[in-house]
């Protein structure tokens, strides 16, 4: 009942072995594979110990890389002259006073968006003074959110501008007493 769960009309092929054909000819199904596999079991431990020895052989090459590497930066470093070691320095300080002149104007825009909104100078973000003061913005309307006006109950059920007895007031000045 259950043993063939394949529908009748799909046919499995056998793959021929590799160069084309069946030994036999067009008509005759390919040999099976199983026959390869019964050949010699894989040695996974020896596989295993020459993958290591291949990437230990290629650590060794970077590690000699790298040390060449830096010996020519040192090369490079004692064939400069003194006034291109000292551009170098300058550049490198003149790099560190703008990253220090940034970070002091981010403190000086958090500072001001902070006073104005109050919120932390520590939780404000941004790149530029206007996405610190929209960001500022948001945060403080998040913390401190417009209060909504009281829910009246049963203000449905009241006549607009009437009380109950103003029915019969609207009477009486009718009737001119």
């Amino acid at each position: 009942m259950f043993l063939n769960h394949t529908p009748r009309h799909v046919r499995f092929v056998a793959a021929p072995p590799e160069g084309g054909m069946a030994s036999g000819g067009a008509d005759q199904p390919a040999a099976s594979s199983e026959s390869e596999d019964v050949g010699e079991p894989i040695d996974w431990e020896a596989k295993y110990k020459e993958a290591l020895g291949h990437s230990r052989d290629w650590e060794k090459k970077a590690k000699a890389n790298k040390a060449a590497a830096d010996e020519l930066e040192k090369l490079k470093e004692a064939s400069m002259t003194e006034q291109e070691k000292a551009a170098k320095h300058v550049k490198e300080l003149e790099d560190k006073v703008a990253s220090y002149e940034t970070a002091k104007q981010r403190a000086e825009w958090k500072a001001q968006a902070s006073a104005e909104t109050g919120v932390p100078a520590d939780v404000i973000e941004g790149d530029s003074l206007e996405a610190m003061q929209s960001h500022a913005k948001r945060i403080h309307e998040l913390l401190n959110p417009k209060p909504k006006a009281p829910a009246v109950h049963g203000a449905d059920r009241q006549p607009s501008g009437k009380g109950p007895n103003e029915s019969m007031v609207n009477y009486l000045r009718n009737l001119g007493l």
